[in-house]
């Protein structure tokens, strides 16, 4: 989990509730590290790169991973989200012959 947000760089404070509370139950402010200008902008450039696409239909039993294996040789894959279609949208489809 980043500890700064992207568009500002002000530093966030995390508490855990495990971890930071000592014997009178109070709890202590975590160390926050401060992220570089430099590395804020490069991790930014990269978020503006990506892209979104989309499939219209792929195999019922096809997953995730092996989405992201097949799509892996065009590029670094980030994420993999997967709808499965309404059961009543499947059923009209399959009824009109698709």
């Amino acid at each position: 989990v980043d500890d700064t947000r992207a568009n500002n760089n002000q530093p966030l404070e995390r508490e855990d509730d495990d971890e930071n509370t000592n014997n009178e139950g109070t709890k202590k402010k975590k160390k926050v590290r401060r992220l570089k200008l430099a590395t804020t902008q490069n991790f930014n450039a990269t978020l503006q790169k990506r892209g979104v696409v989309y499939l219209s239909r792929i195999p019922p039993r096809m997953g995730p991973a092996r989405v992201k294996t097949l799509l892996a040789d065009f590029g670094s894959i980030s994420r993999i989200y997967l709808v499965e279609e309404d059961k009543t949208v499947r059923k009209k489809r399959r009824k009109a012959g698709g």
